[in-house]
C-alpha cells in the first residue's frame, strides 16, 4: 500500500520543473545569441579573406627584389 506517497510535494516539484525549463530556455537563448554573433564575425571574415586573396595574387605576380634574378 502506497498511501500518501508523492503527496504534499506536488507544488514544489512543479515549481522546480518550471524553473528548470526557464533555466534551459535562457541557456538556449544565450547560445542562439552567441551563434548569431559568430555568424556576423564569419561574414566579416569572408570579406577580409577576399581582400587577402587579392593581396596574395598581387604580391605573387611581382618579383621579389631581394632574390637574385
Amino acid at each position: 500500500m502506497q498511501a500518501g506517497s508523492g503527496g504534499g510535494g506536488g507544488d514544489a516539484g512543479d515549481t522546480r520543473g518550471r524553473h528548470r525549463i526557464r533555466a534551459e530556455l535562457k541557456k538556449l537563448e544565450q547560445e542562439a545569441r552567441f551563434l548569431e554573433e559568430e555568424l556576423e564575425e564569419l561574414e566579416k571574415t569572408d570579406k577580409v579573406s577576399a581582400a587577402l586573396q587579392e593581396l596574395v595574387v598581387t604580391t605573387e605576380s611581382k618579383a621579389d627584389p631581394l632574390l637574385p634574378v
